[in-house]
């Protein structure tokens, strides 16, 4: 399954949505699916790979409704999340011998306006009837809400830099999306001087936040 729109925000900002801990319940919050009245303390180990970094496997999140629905099939189930210069997050979920991945891409129209790519496969609910259109219509439904998220966006970032307050990252929380940021330092640095890229992990971080 594939879905693309276009949305108002820089290719940055787009991109950090993707990285954000908080983007998942305050963004996507439902009643079906998740609420920001139900946040939990969270610890994910990260490792570095070439030209990015991944959330390690690890057993997903209790508190949303679509890690619960893999309940079904009674078998473990984990999840995996990396990240690759330039735009692309790609997720992996596997409860046995099932899995459901899917990979999003951020990239710029022009400077305020960026296409957003969200691509999707799986052999999981297999036996659920209509189960392509009826993730079809939640991935719109999520998709639309990441639309109105930056446009609402938009209108505080118009007064950031010199007029207004700058754009601070502080704490694990927005750990990831500093690492995106000297990635692309590194990597722009690399190919001006010919030199090998640093990669900002040297090696297993974990990361605490509440989400």
């Amino acid at each position: 399954m594939h879905h693309a729109v276009a949305f108002a925000s820089d290719v940055d900002q787009g991109i950090l949505g993707l990285l954000d801990p908080a983007h998942g319940p305050y963004v996507h919050q439902s009643w079906y699916w998740r609420s920001a009245h139900k946040l939990r303390n969270k610890e994910k180990t990260f490792e570095p790979i070439p030209n990015g970094f991944r959330m390690v496997p690890h057993t997903p999140s209790a508190n949303s409704a679509a890690y619960k629905l893999l309940g079904v099939y009674g078998q473990p189930v984990t999840t995996t999340i990396e990240f690759v210069l330039p735009n692309q997050r790609t997720e992996t979920i596997r409860c046995g011998k099932l899995w459901f991945t899917n990979r999003t891409t951020v990239t710029p129209i022009h400077r305020d306006l960026c296409r957003l790519d969200f691509w999707a496969a799986w052999n999981l609910f297999r036996w659920v009837p209509l189960v392509k259109p009826i993730f079809r219509a939640f991935a719109r439904r999520f998709i639309a809400q990441d639309q109105l998220n930056a446009e609402r966006q938009a209108i505080g970032l118009r007064h950031d830099g010199p007029s207004g307050a700058p754009m601070i990252l502080v704490g694990d929380a927005d750990k990831q999306a500093r690492w995106y940021f000297e990635l692309k330092e590194e990597l722009t640095r690399s190919r001006r001087t010919n030199q090998p890229m640093v990669h900002p992990l040297q090696g297993p971080v974990t990361l605490r936040w509440r989400t």
